[in-house]
């Protein structure tokens, strides 16, 4: 499932930045350029950084204006 639709960014993309090393939103935007548009999938990346890379079925993927 896409998390960042403004740049095409998965899940599995974030994930993997997450294991790569990367500890803040600003370390994945380098390493996938999520949360480079619109800046939806903040709170996303946030909540699958403080899990490890996991992200609870709760979570809204990418909270863009008009999926609200």
């Amino acid at each position: 499932m896409f998390v960042c639709m403004c740049v095409a960014v998965t899940e599995g993309e974030i994930r993997d930045c997450i294991h790569a090393g990367a500890r803040t939103v600003e370390e994945v935007s380098k390493l996938s350029f999520a949360c480079t548009g619109c800046g939806g999938c903040r709170e996303t990346i946030e909540e699958m950084l403080a899990n490890g890379g996991t992200l609870s079925t709760a979570s809204r993927l990418c909270a863009l204006p008009w999926t609200a």
